[in-house]
């Protein structure tokens, strides 16, 4: 109990400051991009909105904002507690994800259909409250995995003693999101494995044979399923004609088009009037090129670079080898998110149900977005205790 005493009243938690020594950069590009997502969120889900829910066209809308009022009281809360936390109970962490994931295959989990008709058991359903417990299983894959790679730093190069444990973890979490079936964050969850694993210091020969095993899974599993093959199909058909590929892609290459390099303005999209599926959460970005133009799409792509350039500044100066991997892991996941919706939008990937963090509509997703940050915030704040103590003259 005197532990915890001392805990809660140390610095971290007692200081006046609520941004003390936090990088503000780092902050500022996560808030305009929050800021972009609810303008963007109503401006294309106010029509869909005022169709499906008796005329409230803010329905959407209001559901981002409490989203985000909370994600920035979990990202403030995760900036103020310390990392070694997840650290000493990664374990744990892990356990009650996956948990949350069998969950969804219970009575308390949700199901929807999508356009193409498929069922998708995604969601947790509490009240009238939905949450999805992926998203937070993907954060807690990353501590887990980090975690392990500090514990046995000195077995990483081995294969069966540094490598496998993380893969059987990883295994266990690829089936269930198969089960629901989520197929893009399988895919997404692997490859950030693969790179904390690298940066970790595993040897490269069993990183590049264990992405060959992984890819030749992921092609039989698209040639097992017609929906998910019919998509890879429509993808190589894309390559070969833009608009031959599949409907969703072909109205957003469409909607890209229209907007130009100035956009049509706020609120004047044509392709969100029930023409493009999903405007405001897997496509919200073909809206933004749209309503925004060419400008206002790069200014997205460049406000997501420097997020990353931002993340991996922390993860190089930070001394503490696990926060390092950690802010790694975040930063590489937000950044392959956001990297693969762009990507889908604009045709150059096959379509997969990926949001962009911090824009797309979702609770979930950006609740967890947020603490992710807000942990970021928190390392970076070691490394600025660091920096100020390595500049502090012997004789001040």
């Amino acid at each position: 109990m005197k532990r915890w005493v001392q805990w809660i009243n140390s610095p971290v938690f007692t200081s006046n400051r609520l941004d003390n020594g936090i990088d503000h950069v780092l902050l500022y590009l996560t808030l305009c991009l929050v800021a972009i997502g609810i303008l963007m969120v109503y401006s294309s889900s106010s029509m869909l909105a005022f169709e499906l829910y008796q005329e409230d066209s803010f329905r959407y809308l209001k559901v981002q904002l409490i989203a985000s009022v909370l994600g920035f009281v979990g990202m403030i809360c995760a900036s103020r507690f310390p990392f070694h936390y997840y650290e000493r109970h990664a374990k744990k962490i892990l356990l009650l994800c996956l948990i949350g994931m069998l969950l969804v295959f219970s009575p308390l989990g949700y199901s929807v259909r999508s356009v193409a008709g498929g069922e998708f058991s995604r969601w947790l359903r509490i009240g009238g409250t939905q949450f999805q417990p992926v998203e937070l299983a993907k954060l807690g894959v990353i501590i887990y995995v980090c975690q392990f790679l500090q514990q046995k730093r000195n077995r990483i190069h081995t294969f069966m003693r540094g490598m496998v444990p993380s893969l059987l973890i990883l295994t266990i979490a690829f089936l269930l999101l198969f089960k629901q079936p989520d197929f893009g964050s399988a895919v997404l969850l692997c490859a950030v494995v693969l790179v904390l694993l690298f940066v970790g210091g595993a040897r490269v020969w069993p990183i590049v044979f264990l992405g060959v095993f992984a890819l030749g899974l992921f092609y039989v599993a698209v040639l097992l399923d017609p929906y998910k093959l019919q998509r890879f199909q429509d993808y190589i058909q894309s390559l070969k004609s833009p608009y031959s590929g599949s409907y969703q892609v072909s109205l957003s290459l469409n909607s890209l088009a229209l907007g130009g390099v100035l956009g049509s303005g706020i609120g004047d999209s044509v392709y969100k009037l029930f023409y493009l599926p999903y405007p405001h959460t897997d496509f919200i970005f073909a809206i933004i090129g749209e309503e925004l133009g060419f400008l206002g799409g790069v200014v997205v792509i460049v406000l997501f670079m420097l997020l990353i350039w931002r993340g991996i500044y922390i993860a190089r100066r930070v001394k503490d080898r696990f926060a390092g991997l950690l802010a790694i892991g975040i930063t590489t996941l937000i950044g392959l998110q956001a990297m693969v919706n762009i990507g889908v939008v604009a045709g150059v990937l096959p379509t997969k149900g990926i949001t962009l963090p911090f824009v797309s509509y979702g609770g979930s997703s950006l609740l967890v977005s947020m603490i992710s940050i807000g942990i970021l915030l928190n390392i970076s704040r070691k490394m600025n205790m660091r920096m100020e103590i390595r500049h502090i003259s012997p004789l001040s």
